[in-house]
């Protein structure tokens, strides 16, 4: 074998190298959920009796959507490489501000009032991140405080009760059998889904997560493709406080204490990377329903709470770990060239 032949066969063996590593780390961003799905699945199957039967499949799937739908405005935080913490706050602050303005105006006051709380809330992150260069780690953790102060100063650290009938309707009703807010959650993810692949502003918003300086050399709005994606998960998180108060009935100022983590979680386990760049909204959706299922063997088989919160943990250590592994193998290809 001629020289020129060896240093052919040694081309194409690293060109198949780096091809290999390329699809593991393509398959790991897109379906990297799936194994831990179908682990935990067939450990509940096995723990758990009729563990997929009945009102205990419906609650999953309710859970589950509640926190899809908030992970979906997370995701396109993330993808922007931000992250919003103020999310748990905000579905907290429009439950409370819902039942507020649902026994003294009526059910679309209520409703308003709770998607507006995550909209204004959105706009305001998006502003201090966008316009004043808050780093969004920063903002939102702001944010997350001050919001959780005014959610206990509305309800002056009292239980509100209040709900209606279509709102009770919504988060806990079915249509043909299917829970509504699981329906809810699949529209909104084929929404957002088509708006983060097929148009401008998604394609805008993986730019600036791959490298905010470029794309503004390349004409694209940052700042105003930033405050879009904060409002987006603003609203989102509102969304999902509207769905929790009609689920819940009674509500205090302490909802969703703790929430941001397990929407990080969700997000980073279902395939969208802290790096920025990309956004898997189905994995988050799949990874949702993962955490919910973990939630709901642990509670039927009665495991104190504390082990619950490890379990999360837990999980959000495996999720950060399994974005390393991809970024390190993305980085390994990228030097190699």
């Amino acid at each position: 074998m001629t020289t020129a032949q060896i240093d052919t066969s040694f081309d194409a063996a690293a060109a198949r190298s780096r091809l290999r590593r390329q699809t593991l780390a393509t398959a790991l961003s897109r379906y990297g959920v799936l194994i831990p799905f179908v682990i935990v699945a067939i450990i509940c199957v096995a723990a758990v009796p009729n563990f997929f039967a009945g009102n205990n499949l419906a609650n999953m799937l309710v859970n589950a959507s509640i926190a899809a739908i908030i992970g979906y405005g997370m995701t396109v935080v993330i993808a922007l490489r931000g992250l919003d913490l103020s999310v748990g706050s905000i579905q907290g602050l429009s439950a409370c501000l819902l039942t507020l303005f649902l026994t003294s105006g009526g059910l679309f006051a209520g409703i308003g009032a709770g998607l507006l709380t995550g909209l204004l809330v959105g706009l305001i992150n998006g502003i201090l991140v966008a316009y004043l260069k808050v780093p969004s780690f920063l903002a939102t953790l702001g944010t997350l405080g001050a919001i959780r102060g005014v959610a206990l100063l509305v309800t002056d650290g009292q239980t509100l009760g209040g709900n209606d009938a279509f709102l009770s309707t919504l988060a806990n009703g079915r249509f043909f059998g299917v829970p509504i807010p699981f329906i809810l959650a699949i529209v909104l993810l084929a929404g957002l889904y088509v708006l983060m692949q097929y148009t401008p502003f998604g394609r805008h918003v993986c730019a600036v997560g791959g490298s905010p300086e470029a794309a503004a050399e390349s004409g694209i709005n940052v700042r105003r493709v930033t405050l879009v994606a904060f409002v987006i998960a603003g609203l989102t998180a509102g969304l999902g406080g509207v769905l929790l108060a009609g689920q819940l009935g009674n509500v205090t100022g302490n909802l969703g204490v703790g929430l941001e983590l397990q929407i990080i979680a969700i997000a980073v386990l279902g395939g969208t990377s802290l790096a920025g760049g990309s956004a898997n909204l189905p994995g988050t959706f799949i990874a949702g329903l993962l955490l919910a299922m973990i939630a709901s063997a642990l509670n039927q088989l009665n495991v104190p709470s504390f082990y619950q919160n490890l379990a999360i943990g837990v999980l959000l250590i495996f999720a950060l770990s399994l974005d390393s592994i991809r970024r390190h193998i993305h980085r390994r290809i990228l030097l190699e060239g």
